[in-house]
């Protein structure tokens, strides 16, 4: 429905894709600021994430007081007795660690679903306030990006993700506490081995990045270059360039695999490098806790075994945490996608003191109207014109000249920026928005059905409209004859938006439902641009129906089918240049009558 006239969307935003492996992560740009709002627009949803929280501290239990039972383990079997009770506890650790870990997915799947639930509702509910204007600046997918993948980034990190973070968060210290007791000194030496690790994670990421940067932006142009050769095939083939569409492919193919390669071979570097560095550093302590021990500074092998047990340990929570933290910086780039959009501002709320309109008589009247979609190009230039009630009147021009705009004005999807518009002699701003949109019946040049039977779709303005009706309407738009040829007449679910019927019958089931609602103002935006002759003389005979008894505006390109209209209006460069009727028009001979003889091949 909106005609943007030159008015250029920004360039769509990716949706967000779950991190792994060959991704590239996408950073937040305020972590702590989204955090904070992601926090408040969870109020009374998360009860229950105290018991997470603790039960994360006890799902580290295992990890921090096995190694230390098992050294006890050890030194009983040199020479104590208490290996039984010593093994029985450990049996025990790791039932309870089961049974803590069940836990904890059982409650935290509640909790994230509970979460997530009331982000994407209240999402979704924001998204249906906006203004038409906002969706003129995004593109569809991006929107459906930010509804699905963007709130399942953050669903991801709040079921699982921030319950493993917490879990190896409580492990690394609980670790490292019992290192420092067990040996101070062991503990230094175990620390430059992380240090290591660190540095070498750092210096391989660095790298690895940017070739996966350049990873996704090679499959991206593959991506494109299949799509656009799948679309085009019937072009390819009656052009005979197969051979070049292969070439294309092959040389955008070639460079993603060459580019996939460097980046997993980097990237492969990584573990096994760490691997040596940790078994460096394990046979490292292993020899200074032998001579500690032989020195007398280690009293016990048990000791010296649980330690070791803890460096095994240590460092790969570190390696855990290092992937969540890339999960959980993706997450919160998405809840910051997802508050751009809260962001936003609905459409202007109704006056307190805003007027019902309960029978709308159909007086329309512009009054030095100017607008511009943005505020340094004007689309319509101080528009005055009247259409009395019951009126039939006609909007044409050339493209871009602000036909459409001049309907997007007076259903309110935007506000004018200078003068005013009457509907009934009240300024539009001072009635109810649903009491204005309920006075029209539109019928868009793009049809819109969903995937419902047709009857649905004819009351989709008046759901509670019986069969009868549904039918009459029907008849009257011309729509009847084909919908009871359909597998199931009126049950018929269709698909797709309709993609099983014509051009033409879609545009008949628009026209049905405007009927149906039966609004005292009718607008059809170029009702039969797209369809062919015969179809256009149905669609046509049944204009001519619903317009009766009713302020009608219709904005066309075939201008055959407004030649009976009461009023003319031809729009050019954002200003009305010429009205009238058909035959005073012709009569003036000027742009009007030039352009219907140009169109009919009239002299």
């Amino acid at each position: 429905m909106a005609e943007k006239n030159g008015y250029a969307p920004p360039a769509n935003l990716n949706g967000i894709s779950r991190p792994g492996k060959g991704r590239v992560v996408v950073k937040p740009k305020n972590m702590k600021g989204t955090l904070i709002r992601l926090w408040k627009l969870t109020k009374g949803k998360r009860k229950g994430l105290g018991w997470i929280l603790l039960l994360s501290a006890l799902a580290s239990a295992a990890s921090v007081l096995s190694p230390y039972i098992t050294g006890r383990a050890v030194t009983a079997i040199s020479g104590r007795d208490a290996i039984i009770w010593i093994l029985s506890c450990l049996t025990g650790l790791y039932v309870c660690d089961w049974l803590v870990k069940f836990l904890q997915a059982f409650f935290m799947a509640s909790i994230g679903q509970r979460i997530i639930h009331s982000i994407r509702e209240t999402l979704f509910d924001h998204i249906r306030s906006l203004p038409l204007a906002f969706f003129d600046r995004h593109q569809h997918g991006e929107l459906m990006s930010r509804l699905t993948n963007d709130v399942d980034n953050i669903s991801t990190t709040i079921s699982s993700s921030l319950t493993l973070l917490l879990t190896h968060g409580f492990t690394i210290l609980g670790i490292f506490i019992m290192m420092v007791s067990l040996s101070p000194l062991l503990t230094l030496v175990a620390m430059a081995g992380v240090a290591g690790i660190f540095v070498l994670t750092k210096l391989v990421t660095k790298k690895t990045r940017k070739l996966f940067a350049r990873q996704q932006k090679s499959l991206g142009a593959l991506n494109g270059q299949v799509e656009e050769s799948i679309s085009g095939l019937p072009l390819i083939k009656a052009f005979c360039r197969e051979d070049e569409a292969e070439r294309d492919f092959g040389e955008k193919n070639e460079e993603l695999c060459r580019v996939s390669v460097k980046a997993l071979i980097w990237s492969g570097y990584l573990m096994p490098l760490m691997n040596v560095i940790n078994n460096l550093c394990y046979v490292a302590i292993a020899v200074f806790s032998g001579i500690l021990f032989v020195n007398g500074s280690i009293d016990s092998i048990g000791l010296i075994t649980s330690f070791l047990l803890y460096v095994r340990q240590f460092t790969r929570p570190f390696v855990e945490i290092a992937n969540i933290y890339n999960n959980f910086q993706t997450a919160v780039a998405g809840a910051e996608r997802v508050f751009e959009i809260l962001d936003e501002s609905p459409e202007p709320s109704d006056r307190p003191d805003a007027c019902h309109l309960a029978s709308c008589r159909g007086d329309i009247e512009f009054r030095h109207v100017s607008f511009g979609y943005t505020p340094d190009r004007r689309v319509l230039k101080d528009i005055s014109v009247k259409i009395p009630a019951g009126t039939k009147a006609a909007i044409v021009g050339s493209t871009g000249s602000g036909k459409t705009t001049f309907v997007n004005l007076l259903t309110r999807f935007y506000d004018v920026a200078e003068g005013s518009i009457l509907l009934d002699g009240h300024d539009l701003r001072e009635y109810r928005m649903s009491d204005l949109r309920a006075a029209f019946g539109v019928v868009l040049q793009d049809t819109s059905l969903f995937a419902e039977p047709v009857k649905n779709n004819i009351c989709y303005g008046h759901p509670e409209a019986d069969m009868e009706q549904i039918r009459r309407a029907a008849r009257i738009a011309g729509a009847d004859s084909f919908i009871e040829r359909l597998p199931m007449g009126y049950d018929t679910v269709l698909e797709q938006g309709g993609q099983e019927l014509s051009q033409g019958e879609r545009q008949l089931l628009t026209i049905a439902r405007a009927v149906l609602a039966d609004a005292p103002i009718l607008i059809l935006d170029e009702a039969t641009s797209s369809v062919d002759t015969v179809t256009e003389q149905k669609i046509r005979r049944a204009m001519l129906k619903i317009c009766e008894n009713r302020t009608s505006i219709l904005i066309a390109h075939r201008l055959s089918t407004i030649r009976d209209s009461d009023l003319i209006l031809l729009i050019e460069n954002g200003q009305i240049v010429e009205s009238g009727t058909h035959e005073k028009l012709m009569e003036l001979n000027g742009q009007y009558a030039q352009l219907y003889r140009t169109q009919t091949g009239e002299e």
